[in-house]
């Protein structure tokens, strides 16, 4: 089990995406950071600009980059020996005409 010893929060949203924080890795290593704690990565109500407004848990938010972008940033993660903190609120789902879970209701 990995335990954290100095975390970075990291809040994505359309203009900070997966391939925006694979740029500020070699940043954080040199801060000492040992895991990156980011904010939600799940699809997200058009134009969120903090994720908690889950629309579907199912599909990473293609605000922040395609899945391919996500495998690539996790890769370079383990490269700088760093860990993956993510910040899933289930009750944050969108009260939204997007969320088809609801609709379905």
């Amino acid at each position: 089990m990995r335990i954290p010893v100095a975390t970075y929060r990291i809040q994505l949203h359309k203009g900070f995406g997966f391939r925006a924080v694979k740029e500020i890795l070699p940043y954080l290593s040199d801060l000492g950071i040992s895991d990156v704690y980011a904010s939600p990565i799940f699809k997200a109500r058009k134009g969120s600009l903090h994720g908690y407004d889950v629309v579907n848990p199912g599909e990473l938010n293609p605000d922040l980059g395609d899945p391919s972008d996500f495998e690539d940033l996790a890769r370079e993660i383990k490269m700088w020996d760093m860990g993956w903190l993510q910040d899933i609120v289930p009750n944050h789902m969108a009260f939204s005409a997007e969320n088809e879970m609801l609709c379905d209701v």
